[in-house]
């Protein structure tokens, strides 16, 4: 009985510690495959078009996979999901106001100006206290490839669909703001008009031939209901159903 214990002890230690428990590895993601997940995330934002009119992005973050299931019977890899988040604003906070203040003040003391000099502080002053009582308006951007998107459809709150495409208005978010979650996947979404529920999970229940392999898009735009709604209407489907492989 000793000996049986110590060589299942000698066992434990001996197997890798990145042994899956159905038998497959848990794979690393290469650098020249995180940066293809990467640009298909950039691909998905580029396929929104031009945000709406002055709105700039104002910061961005990406969520990369670093290792994926790997079944080395089978030489295919489980998908993991990946995302980023950017957020755009219109207009320009206290401290961006500042910024460019000073760089004019700055030029008219270099020519000597000093009437320009006092009628820009002025106008600072007016034009912090208004930025004071105004937020700045904000739009975010959620994309992700390879999410198990699960959402009942209401009705009412279809903003567009064709094949293997839907976009819904959801609930929460808000006063004046909208959030709409555009869903793309070819199987699952093929025939969105007899559906009542996205649900894409079963597009991620098969292994895959490469770790940069896409079976599902989903993108969540948050922000004012006007322009949000503008901008989700004038998104390049076609372009983003073609990043759809594997």
């Amino acid at each position: 009985m000793r000996n049986l214990l110590l060589l299942w002890a000698v066992l434990f230690v001996a197997v890798p510690g990145h042994l899956v428990a159905d038998g497959g590895l848990d794979d690393p993601v290469a650098r020249d495959e995180s940066l293809a997940i990467k640009n298909n995330l950039k691909a998905v934002l580029e396929a929104l078009g031009a945000p709406p009119v002055g709105y700039a992005k104002a910061a961005e973050n990406y969520d990369l996979p670093t290792s994926m299931g790997f079944d080395k019977a089978a030489g295919r890899f489980w998908l993991v999901e990946a995302h980023a988040d950017f957020e755009f604003t219109s207009g320009m906070s206290g401290e961006q106001m500042a910024q460019e203040y000073q760089k004019k003040v700055m030029a008219a003391q270099a020519k000597g100006d000093y009437a320009e000099v006092q009628r820009l502080a002025s106008e600072l002053q007016q034009g912090m206290a208004a930025a004071m009582g105004a937020e700045m308006s904000k739009i975010k951007v959620t994309a992700r490839l390879n999410n198990h998107a699960h959402q009942a459809i209401d009705p009412e709150g279809v903003v567009w669909e064709t094949g293997g495409a839907i976009a819904l208005r959801l609930e929460g978010g808000q006063p004046g703001n909208v959030r709409i979650m555009l869903a793309f996947d070819p199987k699952s979404l093929a025939d969105t008009k007899t559906l009542s529920l996205i649900s894409l999970g079963p597009s991620l229940t098969e292994s895959a031939a490469t770790k940069t392999a896409v079976r599902t898009v989903v993108v969540e735009i948050d922000g004012p209901q006007e322009a949000v709604t503008a901008w989700a209407n004038g998104v390049d489907k076609g372009r983003i159903l073609a990043l759809i492989k594997g």
